[in-house]
């Protein structure tokens, strides 16, 4: 295949559709073990979804990069779905954390020594504290 005659944008995209398709075979790849070896279903489920987040951010890039009748639109419609995408992501990635760390979001995070007490705040937070005049 001859380069020569192409110029920087054709390269672009040429060298960004292949990265997209790399990182969907390995993405895929990725899948295809874990769910061949489904043992843990609760960590394996957040893995997936967060193993998701490859290919959607390479196919949005790779959208952004086209300039076609549409893509601008079709783009912001890709980043916006992307962007919703990424906080499911930190949401299940904590939730993984939890789980690896053996925490349960369901226990009394606060120990009962520590419940009723002052807390007294150094000077930036204090600025946000309700006055207690106010109260």
């Amino acid at each position: 295949m001859d380069l020569s005659h192409l110029n920087r944008g054709q390269i672009t995209r040429i060298g960004s559709g292949f990265c997209v398709l790399l990182t969907l075979h390995f993405t895929f790849q990725l899948l295809a073990q874990h769910l061949f070896h489904w043992k843990n279903p609760k960590e394996q489920k957040a893995i997936v979804i967060i193993i998701f987040m490859a290919p959607i951010y390479a196919v949005v890039s790779f959208v952004g990069l086209l300039d076609v009748r549409g893509s601008k639109e079709f783009f912001t419609l890709l980043e916006s779905i992307k962007e919703c995408y990424e906080a499911l992501v930190i949401a299940k990635f904590l939730s993984l954390m939890y789980s690896y760390l053996n925490i349960s979001i369901s226990k009394n995070i606060v120990p009962d020594e520590i419940k009723g007490r002052e807390i007294h705040h150094s000077f930036p937070m204090t600025l946000f504290q309700v006055c207690k005049f106010l109260k």
